[in-house]
């Protein structure tokens, strides 16, 4: 009894996750212990499956009534330069020219609005309109711009504490830097906005900003071409508007911080404090931890890490604004070293904390962050005392521009109701495509960080050994592990990075609401669809051909 009970509230969440796109699903694990070897593999199989196909028609045909935005160009009328796309270098170094040398700067900046207790901010991580009723630690913007003075052009990597950042914003963001950088006569080749994906950070996106309100009200203001916002959404729209202006003033501000220096890499097992919640990935498969260390001339040490974590271990249910394990990881450095870190999310799948934290003693406000602090100074202390090797002055960058045409209606429909600003665009044949893109950084011919639009998980990167052949369709996954694409260097996975496009699982493991039903987590219904993982891995492999000669 208890497991049909359990099994018609899990059907009931799927049909209402219809109207979800980018938020994720931590409900499955709680609400269903179904086991497939129960009740047939193959019979559920195909129950599922055709719970998929009668969800993606209903949305679909609900996106074929629905009038587009106005903002919704031809895609014949499309042109790159203008919004925002930036190809990167144009030569693929493959030494250290006579004047290259590396030099940083870095900036630190807070997002959070001075009325953030107003309760009219959303926190962006369900359709529940959670409002902010203060902040916990704080929500910031943190950038490097890193150049190797060959005469290419600088790369400038900004993490945004939020649950992802769109591309029609995070190029916003580039705009007006390639603007100020042009009045400066600075040369940037490259600006890239990624996310933490924190979950209790303000919302960034839109993704809880009143879906059913945009749903009804932007049916009409589509349909009469009415470009403004719906009556009640001033809040939402001015901290999208803050936290651009914010982004480009510290990316600015670390464009002028820039000094001369050494840049060294170190790979770090965290394994001991993560696991991947599904128990698909083993602890000794955990992907490891990229780690940068720039020392400057001055002394002053600044730290990227690449980081394969969810910022979950702060709940947003308390309504308090927090970046979660990442503000404790930014002060655990400043304290030990006096510098500074930007930490990038890795193919996070579902990976999170494994740790234990003992709570007595404490008083609630010390109990509400005591797990997100204590992972962040246990990451602080694998990434000061790691053991680094320095990289020659070798910078490279290329960028991709993608099109991507969603086999799940349930994004198309958030981008039609406005709940997200992703930019669409409609083809010669009426269908809806998104612009977005990937990019590819090298450092000193040895580590490279490959860029994804979307988050990725750790098996559609590291190759398909690392789910032990788990899939949903029994077929093969067929690329090998992403980390040796490029010969003689290690590469490692940047998520959501310069836009959020959903979750990006094997197309052999994608079961849409099967998984959410079934025994696994998976979020495939928050993704753009079954064959995201192999088109984006294809056009990845395309864009390392047709740069590394």
């Amino acid at each position: 009894m208890k497991k049909n009970y359990k099994r018609i509230v899990a059907i009931v969440l799927c049909v209402m996750m219809m109207f979800s796109c980018t938020s994720a699903v931590s409900f499955a694990a709680e609400t269903t212990e179904i086991s497939f070897a129960s009740v047939g593999d193959s019979i559920s199989k195909g129950f599922y499956n055709a719970l998929n196909n009668i969800v993606e028609g209903l949305v679909s045909a609900i996106c074929k009534i629905y009038p587009n935005p106005p903002s919704w160009m031809n895609l014949s009328d499309y042109d790159s330069d203008e919004i925002g796309f930036l190809p990167g270098h144009e030569i693929y170094q493959t030494e250290a020219g006579e004047d290259n040398h590396w030099s940083l700067g870095y900036a630190s900046v807070s997002i959070v609005p001075e009325d953030v207790d107003s309760g009219e901010y959303n926190l962006g991580r369900d359709l529940n309109n959670k409002m902010a009723k203060g902040v916990y630690d704080d929500q910031r913007i943190r950038v490097v711009v890193i150049d190797d003075n060959s005469g290419e052009g600088a790369v400038v990597i900004g993490s945004i504490d939020a649950l992802g950042v769109t591309s029609t914003d995070a190029r916003a963001i580039r705009m007006a830097v390639v603007e100020y950088c042009e009045e400066q006569g600075i040369d940037v080749a490259s600006v890239n906005i990624c996310a933490t994906h924190s979950h209790s950070a303000l919302d960034t996106q839109g993704v809880s900003t009143g879906f059913f309100d945009k749903l009804l009200g932007n049916f009409f203001y589509n349909a009469m071409g009415k470009e403004e916002s719906l009556s009640g959404f001033e809040a939402a729209d001015y901290f999208k508007s803050y936290f651009i202006s914010q982004s480009v003033e510290a990316v600015k501000a670390a464009i002028a911080d820039m000094e001369a220096g050494t840049l060294s890499f170190a790979s770090v097992d965290c394994s001991e404090i993560i696991h991947d919640k599904r128990d698909l990935i083993a602890k000794e498969d955990i992907p490891e931890t990229a780690c940068f260390k720039f020392v400057s001339e001055s002394g002053e040490e600044t730290y990227i890490a690449d980081i394969s974590c969810h910022p979950t271990s702060f709940s947003a249910s308390n309504g308090l604004v927090s970046s979660d394990y990442i503000y404790a990881l930014d002060n655990y450095i400043k304290a030990q070293t006096n510098g500074n870190v930007v930490m990038v999310a890795g193919a996070l799948g579902q990976l999170s904390r494994d740790i234990e934290v003992d709570t007595t003693g404490m008083t609630e406000w010390e109990d509400m962050g005591a797990e997100a602090k204590y992972l962040g100074e246990a990451f602080g202390a694998y990434i000061i005392n790691a053991e680094y090797e320095e990289l020659a002055p070798v910078l490279n960058v290329t960028h991709r521009e993608l099109f991507v045409y969603p086999e799940n209606s349930i994004l198309t429909l958030a981008c039609e109701i406005r709940l997200v600003n992703n930019r669409c665009f409609v083809d010669a044949n009426g269908d809806c495509c998104m612009a977005t893109e990937m990019g590819y950084v090298e450092f000193g011919n040895k580590v490279g960080l490959a860029l994804f639009p979307a988050e990725f998980y750790p098996e559609t990167f590291w190759g398909n050994d690392i789910t032990g052949n788990v899939t949903w369709d029994g077929t093969e996954w067929q690329y090998d592990s992403l980390h040796d694409s490029v010969d003689g260097v290690k590469v490692y996975c940047v998520s959501l990075a310069n836009d959020e496009i959903g979750y990006v699982l094997t197309d052999n493991n994608f079961a849409f609401m099967g998984h959410i039903i079934g025994e696994e987590i998976a979020d495939e219904v928050l993704s753009v669809g079954k064959h995201t993982g192999s088109f984006l891995v294809g056009e990845y492999y395309e864009m390392i051909e047709d740069y590394v000669k």
